[in-house]
């Protein structure tokens, strides 16, 4: 008996040991700006959760949709996602999630449409072409 609770200690030493280290681990930085983001979405096998990602690190969600939309993401791709932004309140007893409207989405996915420039990085439009004089 005396074996088997010392045994059930070290186990629990062990597992809080390894919770803490894990719980240290530097995180990877993600990158939330336009660069970042069109390579995320655009290199990216889960839609939904590179999204999550991006947004819960700081990405504003307008733009997360915008880009997509500049990108060339299919739009039934893009209305198929919940985009949601997680709040929590000051005193930590309210955690809430506000997610974008369907028509809000469209909007967002429009902007990015019409005005890409805005919302692509300065690299995707390929290598600038050096005029020569004549």
């Amino acid at each position: 008996m005396n074996k088997m609770i010392k045994s059930a200690v070290i186990g629990l030493v062990l597992a809080g040991g390894f919770s803490v280290a894990q719980a240290q681990t530097p995180r990877a930085v993600v990158d939330t700006s336009v660069d970042g983001i069109f390579t995320a979405l655009t290199s990216s096998n889960d839609l939904q959760a590179t999204v999550d990602t991006l947004i819960a690190n700081g990405a504003n969600h307008h733009a997360v949709i915008s880009i997509a939309a500049a990108a060339g993401i299919p739009q039934n791709k893009v209305e198929a996602l919940q985009v949601c932004v997680n709040t929590v309140s000051a005193d930590v007893k309210v955690l809430s999630a506000t997610c974008m409207r369907p028509r809000t989405v469209l909007t967002a996915y429009v902007a990015g449409m019409n005005d890409p420039l805005n919302y692509l990085p300065a690299t995707a439009a390929g290598k600038r072409e050096v005029k020569t004089a004549k």
